[in-house]
């Protein structure tokens, strides 16, 4: 193994992990969040294109979340509390680590189960879709689940190099925006009118393409800081109860306010699953909207890389908050601009990429943080948790979003449809009434646009300073004494 400091052509200097273990790192977790990602982009289209329902599909949507609110959570204890390794059933799948060993024993399920959801009948009664759309829903979440926990948990495993983490979630958070935006205008394209496949052999064969991509982080990738140092319990590392858990949520404020950010971002983006379907009935076309996001590409991926640089400069939360803002107040001059003039509207999401991307990359790095200053102020390792949490708002705003912009679309006299793909969808020739088109206006730009500023809103209530969080993660690390930072530390925490 490397040794720590040493600067090599593969390593920074103080870096824990190699460049081929960053490179796997990224390319599993882009398998991951794409698989997640074809759910979130097709969901609400795919269950559109079923002619199901809409007021009866939102009611459903609802349900499976209510069902689901709880194996997140559990699943979060179960990660920090449950050695895997020692499981007759998985210990020889688990291999080394803390949270790699839950990821080699559980992620081939997520592409599994996302396939089946995909796989609903059409000529069957609407309650059997409801049905079949409920079951294998719930699959696909608690794989989704048992992926998403520990990948989200690794950041603070591999490395406790604060600038490390930096870094690697700022590549993380490029590659994965760049990849979604990609993947959404193939996959736009593919289900257009203009080429015709449908949803389904589009999001089956992107599931296999997942699954290798997650494959190589089983076996080519290692946790450099999976032991936590310097806890006045050393048992305490590995033994904890529930009670101990819910203790570390009630103690770390910081994650409350980046939670409630998150939910009340999440659960008024309405419009993210509804673009497609935005673009085909506004402008009559489904790839239209794709040309202000070609536009916004490459001044936006200059900007994410230099988000680091920025936040380095600035710190974290001054630079979430002023990008934040001027993005959402463009965001909300969009929808007063109205969707008729589409020259506005494109100058207007082309400004508004920028500085929303940087504020998304900048959020990231804050949950690191807060998971340090958890196991310094107590003692337990309960990154699970905190991530499984952070896994649970957003499935759950997903859902809310979903279900929310389905039900307001549902109480428009929108006409309801039954295809398989745009190109079936444009044969119908099914014209919508302009009153359902200014709900799906609403519906798509307004209400997110008030999301997005509330939860900025409530971030600057986000207290915990940038240096001091790396003061914490040294002392967690063993590489400086609970005194030492003590006396380090710009306030008492």
């Amino acid at each position: 193994m490397m040794e720590k400091g040493k600067k090599t052509r593969k390593n920074r200097e103080g870096w824990l992990t190699t460049k081929k273990e960053r490179f796997h790192y990224y390319i599993g977790d882009l398998g991951r969040t794409l698989e997640g990602y074809i759910v979130t982009a097709f969901m609400t289209l795919f269950l559109l294109f079923q002619g199901v329902d809409l007021l009866s599909l939102s009611a459903a949507v609802l349900v499976v979340k209510v069902i689901d609110a709880l194996d997140d959570v559990i699943f979060g204890f179960l990660i920090d509390k449950i050695n895997i390794k020692n499981s007759k059933l998985l210990g020889k799948m688990a291999g080394e680590g803390k949270y790699l060993p839950w990821y080699r024993a559980t992620f081939f399920l997520f592409p599994i189960f996302t396939a089946l959801f995909f796989l609903m009948p059409q000529q069957v009664p609407n309650s059997v879709k409801i049905i079949w759309f409920m079951v294998t829903y719930l699959l696909y979440d608690f794989s989704y689940t048992l992926v998403e926990v520990p990948m989200n948990s690794m950041i603070v495993s591999l490395t406790d190099n604060v600038e490390e983490r930096n870094s690697i979630l700022q590549t993380k958070g490029i590659i994965s925006g760049i990849a979604t935006v990609l993947a959404g205008i193939i996959w736009m394209f593919l289900i257009s009118e203009h080429v015709g496949f449908s949803m389904r052999s589009v999001a089956i064969v992107s599931s296999v393409i997942f699954f290798f991509m997650m494959l190589p982080l089983t076996s080519k990738v290692k946790e450099h800081n999976a032991e936590l140092k310097n806890t006045e319990n050393e048992e305490a590392v590995e033994h904890y109860s529930l009670k101990d858990m819910l203790l570390c949520i009630r103690t770390n404020k910081y994650m409350a306010v980046i939670l409630l950010s998150t939910f009340i971002l999440g659960a008024l983006a309405t419009g993210s699953s509804l673009g497609t379907y935005a673009s085909y009935y506004l402008y009559g076309d489904s790839m239209i909207l794709v040309i202000p996001i070609a536009i916004a590409f490459i001044p936006q991926l200059i900007a994410q890389l230099n988000t680091e640089r920025l936040c380095r400069k600035f710190g974290k939360k001054r630079v979430y908050m002023v990008c934040g803002i001027i993005g959402g107040v463009i965001y909300g001059s969009i929808f007063f601009a109205g969707y008729h003039n589409f020259v506005l509207i494109t100058i207007l999401l082309v400004l508004q990429a920028v500085p929303g991307n940087i504020a998304n990359i900048a959020k990231t790095f804050f949950t690191p943080d807060t998971i340090e200053y958890t196991r310094y102020k107590t003692g337990k390792d309960c990154s699970g948790i905190f991530f499984s949490l952070n896994a649970f708002i957003t499935k759950l705003t997903t859902s809310i979003a979903s279900s929310l912009g389905i039900f307001i679309l549902g109480l428009s006299e929108w006409i309801a449809v039954e295809a398989d793909s745009f190109e079936e969808l444009a044969r119908l020739n099914i014209v919508q009434p302009q009153s359902a088109l200014n709900v799906l206006w609403i519906v798509y730009m307004a209400i997110p646009a008030i999301g997005t500023l509330l939860a900025i809103l409530v971030m600057a209530f986000y207290g915990l300073k940038d240096e001091d969080a790396a003061w914490m993660a040294k002392c967690n690390a063993g590489e400086i004494t609970r005194e030492e930072c003590e006396a380090r530390l710009s306030k008492k925490y």
